[in-house]
């Protein structure tokens, strides 16, 4: 029951991190708060770490502890990093609903890297769950996205073109999201302290950024800016991100790789009832994306009563 309830709080945070971000797309400079998340990951997993984690290093020469550490930063990589990216990239470029309804092939690839490297299966309550959760995001990936209208034909095609790329990153960004769950899942086999790993995955992201800025003046200035660049919006994005991203770690910690990612799914939720009422950045569900809701929220109490 802990995990399913930190899972769906991290669906949460990474709901109203979807709507912020396409928020704060229109007058963001640098890259609109993704560097900054990290460093608030690092912050969040690391303080939780001294808080209420084992507070201490594990024996760097074990092997076990060497290969819990490769699997951190694996997940660190695939989620802080390729996921993370991929994701603020599909968001301006496809907008928060779109987005976030290409992004639910998470529990796909998640279900199947699970079973396959760590021979997890579900039981039939729990089952049930996670069909009725896929259901509801069936549900609300086929209806039709309203077509885009200008008097500029040539606007007309590089919206399109970018919608198309949009949802593209969104797949990319499943595929990486998924595959961290399970790195994530197999590093605390090893090393069973989900601060530590939450910390060692995002300092994993900042290495990234440090070696990235030698060569791309675009992360030079993602770290120079990281502070000078960061609006509210931004702010907002980075800390929903850092407290999803670590809430995770924890969810993860207490049950299944295949549940905590359909739970997750249901972020896509959480951002369209944000956007629309809340922000009133996109037009408000229809009645498709109303029911696809409700059958979300049952699902999610069948997987937690499992």
């Amino acid at each position: 029951m802990i995990g399913e309830a930190l899972a769906l709080f991290s669906a949460a945070c990474f709901g109203l991190a979807g709507v912020t971000i396409a928020r704060g797309a229109a007058t963001a400079q640098g890259d609109n708060g993704a560097f900054l998340s990290i460093v608030l990951t690092a912050a969040c997993g690391g303080g939780l770490w001294l808080l209420i984690g084992t507070g201490a290093l594990p024996p760097p020469g074990d092997a076990a502890v060497l290969l819990g550490v490769a699997y951190f930063v694996i997940g660190g990589v695939l989620s802080t990093v390729l996921g993370r990216l991929t994701m603020f990239r599909s968001v301006v470029l496809a907008g928060a609903i779109s987005a976030s309804l290409f992004r639910r092939l998470i529990p796909v690839f998640a279900a199947v890297f699970a079973w396959a490297l760590l021979g997890e299966t579900v039981g039939g309550m729990a089952a049930l769950g996670m069909g009725v959760v896929m259901a509801s995001v069936l549900i609300a990936m086929t209806e039709r996205l309203p077509l885009i209208r200008t008097d500029d034909a040539a606007a007309d095609a590089a919206a399109v073109a970018d919608r198309r790329k949009g949802r593209l990153f969104g797949a990319a960004s499943s595929a990486c999201y998924g595959g961290s769950y399970v790195a994530r899942k197999l590093g605390m086999i090893h090393i069973p302290d989900a601060a530590l790993g939450a910390l060692i995955g995002a300092v994993t992201g900042i290495v990234w950024y440090l070696a990235a800025a030698i060569g791309s003046a675009r992360y030079r200035r993602a770290l120079t800016g990281v502070l000078r660049d960061s609006g509210r919006w931004q702010v907002i994005t980075a800390s929903a991100m850092a407290i999803g991203q670590t809430s995770q770690f924890f969810a993860l910690a207490h049950t299944d790789v295949a549940t905590v990612a359909i739970i997750n799914s249901t972020e896509v939720f959480i951002s369209i009832w944000l956007a629309a009422f809340v922000f009133r950045t996109e037009a408000r569900p229809s009645r498709r994306v109303v029911l696809a809701s409700v059958i979300a929220v049952v699902g999610v109490v069948i997987i937690a009563l499992a």
